[in-house]
């Protein structure tokens, strides 16, 4: 019978486990920098938006190749 006498090398379990460790503070890592960026840099800068513009850009009206044919003209028909 044969039986691995290496034990020079972790068990996948314990990699694994570091792994994860590891991967989990780069993210914790990088939401910080990122929240603590935006917090720096983006916080107090707004746009501001009329509503009229708004409301003209929703309900403008549609350009000459969307429009239907009101001629009696169909496509390909």
């Amino acid at each position: 019978m044969l039986t691995n006498l290496d034990t020079s090398m972790p068990s996948p379990n314990i990699s694994n486990r570091k792994l994860v460790r590891e991967l989990v503070i780069i993210v914790v890592i990088k939401l910080v920098l990122i929240t603590a960026l935006w917090w720096l840099f983006v916080r107090d800068d707004s746009v501001a938006v009329a509503p009229e513009r708004v409301a003209n850009r929703f309900v403008a009206p549609a350009s000459a190749k969307q429009q239907t044919p009101t001629d009696g003209e169909h496509d390909g028909q």
